[in-house]
């Protein structure tokens, strides 16, 4: 998953068409991935019982019922025509991340992907900019979230944009990726680490299934010199389901992962900048038709306010990376 941008919370309201569906595409699995399925799907489960409950509690934040529907709901209401839908249509909604569509395009040109690349999307949400990846490099594209009803919405809107053939989806942990060794040539990831505990077990995931020399291209909340948080946010309702560390900790669980950093951004000005306006909520909120409030709830202006105050505090901070696999990589050591 990813989280907000402010432009997302305010939008007309119009009348429009309804929806309809398309057919879907079943692309081809190499054997090898097939193999390392198998062995996925057989392994035990050895999260303890505590850590069990909190991706449940997780899994559960992210999985609003009737997800699809409702952005195409959203769609209609604003007058869209849905033979004619374009990714900048859906940023409202699908765009889930500090700066939405902007921050995704300075982050394609940071990681330079090319058309005969096939990239990983870690944390891909409803997909908004895995397929902004695809549709601005040519790249194929494949995501993984672990909400199967954010994966069915990305999957159906991505056949709404007739994408299917450059863009596909799994329902997937990301500390069991369902992938062989060297099967990518990058990844990308962003605003997902909030919710992940084991960061570094993550990282080993996705330095496992990108091919030597390939990058890994992060954009993510980090914690700060102040604690604790203000909560609720727009990655977690409490402290239950965040897992903040300061910068500099982050970035030694990803070299300890096996990268080399090549980039480091500090993005937390431009995240200040994007919620300065935001003030405290009153009265029951006035919503948008379509929004990022679908995924997360009706609350969503208090967690866009948490954030303000947050960024304002020293609280959090929003870092933008690059690590590199290096050519001679072998796995890290546990």
């Amino acid at each position: 998953m990813s989280i907000i941008s402010p432009a997302t919370l305010a939008a007309p309201a119009h009348n429009g068409i309804q929806s309809s569906n398309f057919p879907v595409a079943t692309p081809a699995v190499p054997d090898d991935t097939r193999r390392h399925q198998a062995r996925f799907d057989a392994q035990p489960p050895s999260n303890p019982p505590d850590k069990v409950y909190g991706m449940k509690h997780i899994h559960r934040y992210y999985s609003p019922n009737d997800l699809y529907n409702k952005i195409i709901d959203g769609l209609d209401r604003i007058g869209k025509d849905l033979s004619n839908i374009t990714l900048d249509d859906l940023q409202p909604v699908d765009e889930f991340h500090i700066r939405g569509d902007t921050a995704t395009k300075e982050l394609i040109k940071l990681a330079n992907f090319t058309p005969d690349m096939h990239i990983i999307d870690v944390g891909c949400g409803v997909g908004g900019s895995t397929r902004r990846l695809s549709h601005v490099t040519g790249c194929r594209v494949t995501g993984i979230d672990l909400s199967d009803e954010y994966i069915d919405a990305a999957e159906r809107l991505t056949r709404l944009l007739n994408m299917q053939e450059q863009v596909q989806f799994h329902a997937a942990s990301a500390l069991a990726l369902p992938f062989a060794d060297d099967t990518f040539d990058g990844a990308w990831s962003i605003q997902m680490n909030m919710n992940v505990e084991d960061k570094l077990g993550w990282l080993r995931e996705l330095h496992r299934v990108i091919k030597p020399g390939s990058r890994a291209v992060l954009y993510e909340v980090c914690g700060h010199t102040n604690t604790p948080v203000y909560f609720p946010v727009p990655w977690a309702q409490d402290s239950s389901m965040s897992f903040l560390v300061p910068p500099a900790a982050f970035r030694d669980v990803i070299t300890a992962a096996g990268f080399d950093i090549s980039v480091w951004n500090d993005k937390t000005d431009l995240a200040q900048q994007a919620f300065a306006h935001m003030t405290e909520p009153k009265g029951e909120p006035n919503l948008p038709e379509l929004g990022v409030h679908l995924l997360v709830g009706d609350d969503i202006l208090t967690k866009a306010y948490n954030l303000h105050r947050n960024l304002d505090d020293n609280r959090v901070s929003l870092i933008e990376t690059v690590g590199v696999k290096p050519i001679s990589a072998q796995a890290p050591r546990s």
